[in-house]
């Protein structure tokens, strides 16, 4: 009888700890998801607040062209009132290894405020295994017909 728990014990012990492992895995591979979520959520807080310096901040491969742009629509995006993503089409959703894309996000501020479309240059890099990073890159200008894909 106790020869048999023994066997069982480690029999079981192995398949515990695989288990463990590919749940941590499945775990980080799934949070990249909330955490480019967050990230755009804190550029559309900065986008609100008319803060055009805490924008380039977070943008990381914004040249002096995509810097001229920003600084022309950022103050016209300035308000009052809660942001909150209504949609976001992520170009680099659920990808394994390095992806760069441009996300579709579609925000409002306030209860009644119209819409606003942005695209983001998004690059997410490295591995659920080695960890990920998310970097913003380039922000463009809302877009004039809400329905045109970035």
């Amino acid at each position: 009888m106790l020869a048999r728990r023994r066997r069982l014990i480690l029999l079981l012990a192995p398949l515990v700890v695989v288990f463990l492992a590919v749940s941590f895995v499945v775990a980080r591979f799934l949070t990249t998801e909330n955490r480019e979520r967050a990230k755009l959520d804190d550029l559309l807080h900065l986008e609100a607040a008319g803060d055009v310096g805490g924008v380039l901040r977070s943008l990381q491969a914004c040249d002096a062209a995509c810097a001229a742009k920003v600084r022309a629509f950022v103050p016209r995006l300035a308000g009052p009132g809660a942001v909150k993503i209504a949609r976001l089409d992520s170009g680099t959703s659920y990808s394994l290894g390095t992806a760069q894309g441009w996300s579709r996000v579609v925000w409002v501020r306030g209860v009644n405020a119209v819409p606003v479309v942005q695209c983001v240059l998004v690059r997410r890099s490295g591995s659920p295994l080695t960890g990920r990073s998310i970097s913003l890159l380039r922000l463009n200008a809302p877009l004039a017909n809400n329905e045109d894909p970035c």
